[in-house]
């Protein structure tokens, strides 16, 4: 099958390489310096996965590309213009979102509408991904873990068991969820407790079972739960907690990509996180004061 994988950082590599290793047509978009080590020298995994690949790589979609369905693994914050960019070079077809954040399927729809699709939330599928992964250098990347993959769309959608047969045909688990909203907003938590510490302490994620961080990671958990209550997702404090503490124990030697994006210098993605939070818990008269607190901090540190 032929697919376009839209953002090759380190996950959109990763699934690359796994698609093309199975002998699908994969055409990556990447930036230049990475576009042109992969055209080069090709696609390299190390970690858990050993392998190097040859995929189509580009830097710009082409009108006309015959990809039956798009994989989008940008950073949340260009959400919107790639899927312009895709809408405008592509006619309708499944597009899922392998992506951290609260706010991707708004503009997704949003960049789909304005490039011309029509009801774009018929082709959207989301995801949740829980895998580590790490661009060493442009044309590298490690595989540090692999975790739960669960898909789902909405209403009149079917895009997302789509994905799922790919997914599962080339040996990688998936799962199908009819409220995938509900996982997103699991993960975005998760998240939201784990990574503004790691970026802030530049610690890998294990370090945040330690006092002080396991503390003030309880606290920011906390605080989004309440959010996710406010917004109609009555998760279990104690389920949260000891979904919590496993993520942190399965990924103890991973660093979180905003860890990486502040190490990098490159803008963070703690709006579409934490920064996402905070905007819902004011909408609702919440006071978040640690999660306030963390996102400017990490803000500082960082070109977000």
């Amino acid at each position: 099958m032929r697919l376009v994988i839209y953002g090759a950082g380190a996950i959109g590599s990763l699934l690359g390489a796994f698609l093309a290793r199975s002998g699908h047509d994969i055409l990556l978009i990447a930036k230049k310096e990475q576009a042109d080590a992969i055209e080069r020298d090709g696609l390299h995994v190390d970690g858990l996965t050993n392998l190097t690949v040859h995929p189509r790589v580009a830097e710009n979609l082409r009108s006309g590309e015959r990809s039956a369905m798009v994989i989008l693994t940008v950073k949340s914050y260009d959400t919107e213009e790639a899927c312009f960019r895709i809408s405008k070079a592509l006619t309708p077809r499944p597009i899922l979102s392998v992506q951290n954040g609260l706010c991707n399927l708004e503009a997704m729809e949003r960049g789909l509408s304005k490039g011309g699709w029509s009801n774009p939330r018929l082709y959207i599928a989301l995801s949740v991904l829980s895998w580590g992964a790490t661009l060493l250098s442009h044309g590298r990347v490690r595989h540090a873990g692999t975790g739960p993959f669960i898909v789902g769309d909405f209403a009149g959608g079917r895009a997302a068991k789509r994905f799922a047969s790919l997914f599962e045909g080339v040996g990688i688990s998936t799962q199908y969820t009819h409220d995938i909203l509900s996982a997103v907003w699991r993960k975005a938590i998760i998240n939201a407790a784990i990574n503004p510490v790691t970026a802030l302490y530049k610690v890998p994620n294990g370090e945040v079972l330690t006092e002080p961080l396991r503390s003030q990671s309880l606290a920011l958990l906390h605080e989004a739960l309440e959010v996710a209550r406010a917004e109609g997702y009555r998760f279990a404090e104690h389920e949260m907690e000891e979904e919590f503490f496993r993520v942190l124990e399965k990924t103890s030697t991973n660093f979180s990509s905003m860890y990486q994006d502040v190490m990098r210098h490159k803008r963070t993605e703690i709006d579409a996180i934490s920064g996402q939070i905070l905007a819902l818990g004011g909408k609702h008269g919440m006071k978040l004061p640690r999660t306030e607190r963390v996102v400017k901090k990490v803000k500082s540190l960082s070109s977000s």
